[in-house]
């Protein structure tokens, strides 16, 4: 047995590594490169219109595809991404011809990548503000500072701050002023640079965030700070989550009839990010360009940090998610054993409508929803919502592992006189978890690859924080391919401990040795 687990564990390691140097080559080779006197078959855009026909990518959320419809005629091809390095990403691989971002967003994507350019005219001027909840007296207020903070300089000299090269400057005011006319609860996007975003540590940075922090300080209010999807911002204020948000939000006529805006405090334009035909990228080896990965996504501003940040909260949450969904699983499965028929069907029902939404639909249900006027961690909802949701999967497991015990072994034990409850501990739940179990575990695998998708409830697990991090590099790849691996990893240390414990809890399956009996 021990010569078996050390094949096996061999056989492990080498498709790890199989793994883990496939996707760092395709790292290596996911970047296009250009040299001087390359042919190039890109086609000339000389005015806007040239883009009638092409494909377009656009941030989810956005209203970067009706705005182009209305510049554009017959721009009708549309992709949709989650952050600008996933735009990078599709225009360095020819999957789209360009990508409608906000001007600020754009000129540090160029900056960051070479190869690129903003097209020459803009789609159209654009205009950002922050956005209240319906009725809400903070929009006034945050006017009335906003006008006194553009006629003094102070907007212009955040400008000078947020958007120039120096980093050493880019600090948020400290709030120490007492705070006396209460807290103002505000959600932004994280990765939105320079406007909003997060910092190597998970801190929050960005020209809106800092000019939010003055307006509290004028008008005496402390403000808490949450970062979520961009796409949920919106959500958060109908919700009663939020007091404001923002993240690069430009306002629109639509967006005005759901939320409020204060008045402008950046304006900008909306331009189309492109390949630039006469651009050269230097090619670098592959190793070369591993380093320089590497360095970016963990070395530079110790983003490591934030990584073991991301990897703890993950790690956390499919821990309790696990152990509370097993406790509530049990419980619905017992229900589903009882002899009162409406009790069955409920239990029946909630599982099949728990199996039947899809995790990241079900965890905005509670956080925007059922849990929008409670003010409530959104660990605390993430570690609910995959309860709930491992107990529908591992009451069916368990329900399913207990009929196929057969009926005599119950009813021999009756006979000899044990009661229904020794009967089914001792003798039937210990038979019908040796039939589950081993499914259980990969579920709870699959559960913890699950919680992926919390970013949405504005919690900063793995895969949060290495979109923040390509929000900041501007690399589509290499964060991506270490997030994998991590997941890897983690997902095998937690089958290897949960193996561990099955061999401790069955101890039957374990190989015995009868002592005092040579063989």
């Amino acid at each position: 047995m021990a010569l078996l687990s050390r094949t096996v564990l061999q056989r492990k390691t080498a498709f790890l590594a199989i793994v883990l140097l496939g996707m760092l080559c395709l790292a290596g080779c996911g970047k296009q490169e250009a040299g001087p006197g390359q042919d190039s078959a890109e086609k000339e855009y000389n005015t806007l219109s040239d883009f009638a026909g092409a494909r377009f990518a656009s941030l989810s959320g956005g209203v970067y595809d009706q705005l182009l419809q209305e510049a554009i005629e017959g721009a009708e091809d549309f992709s949709y991404y989650n952050s600008v390095p996933d735009i990078v990403a599709a225009l360095q691989a020819d999957r789209v011809d360009a990508g409608a971002l906000d001007e600020p967003l754009a000129q540090l994507a160029v900056a960051k990548n070479e190869g690129l350019e903003i097209f020459q005219e803009p789609v159209v001027l654009d205009q950002y503000g922050y956005a209240f909840p319906k009725g809400s007296p903070l929009r006034e207020q945050f006017n009335t500072v906003i006008a006194r903070f553009k006629e003094d300089g102070t907007i212009a000299s955040l400008k000078e701050k947020w958007l120039g090269a120096d980093e050493s400057v880019k600090r948020l005011t400290e709030q120490d002023w007492p705070g006396s006319q209460g807290t103002i609860r505000y959600y932004h996007d994280g990765t939105h640079e320079p406007m909003t975003y997060l910092g190597s540590s998970g801190e929050p940075l960005g020209l809106e965030i800092d000019l939010v922090l003055l307006i509290a300080r004028e008008l005496d209010m402390k403000v808490e700070m949450s970062a979520c999807e961009f796409v949920s911002l919106i959500a958060a204020l109908e919700s009663g989550k939020a007091d404001v948000v923002s993240g690069s939000m430009s306002i629109t006529e639509e967006r005005a009839e759901r939320v409020d805006f204060a008045d402008t405090h950046y304006e900008s334009a909306m331009v189309l990010l492109v390949r630039d035909p006469d651009g050269w990228v230097q090619e670098k080896g592959f190793w070369a360009s591993l380093g320089d990965s590497f360095q970016s996504t963990f070395v530079v501003e110790g983003r490591w940090r934030l990584i073991l940040q991301g990897l703890g909260v993950t790690i956390l949450i499919s821990v309790f998610s696990g152990i509370f969904g097993l406790c509530l699983g049990f419980g619905i499965c017992m229900l589903r054993r009882t002899g009162c028929q409406p009790v069955r069907i409920a239990g029946a029902v909630f599982v099949r409508v728990i199996q039947g939404t899809p995790i990241v639909v079900f965890l905005m249900i509670l956080y925007y929803g059922i849990f929008g006027s409670v003010d409530i961690s959104g660990i605390l909802v993430a570690v609910i919502g995959f309860s709930v949701n491992f107990a529908a999967y591992s009451s069916e497991m368990m329900r399913t592992g207990i009929e196929t015990v057969d009926k005599g072994q119950s009813e021999a034990a009756l006979a000899m006189g044990y009661t229904k409850g020794q009967t089914f501990f001792k003798i039937v739940f210990p038979q019908a978890a040796g039939n589950f179990i081993p499914v259980l575990r990969g579920e709870f695998i699959s559960m913890v690859k699950m919680t992926s998708v919390v970013g949405y409830i504005a919690v900063q697990d793995l895969t949060k924080v290495s979109d923040i991090i390509r929000s900041r590099t501007m690399e589509a790849f290499f964060p991506l391919i270490m997030t994998a691996v991590i997941y890897f990893i983690l997902a095998n240390v937690m089958a290897a401990a949960l193996s561990f414990g099955e061999r401790k809890a069955l101890p039957k399956r374990n190989r015995r040795s009868v002592k005092g009996v040579c063989m």
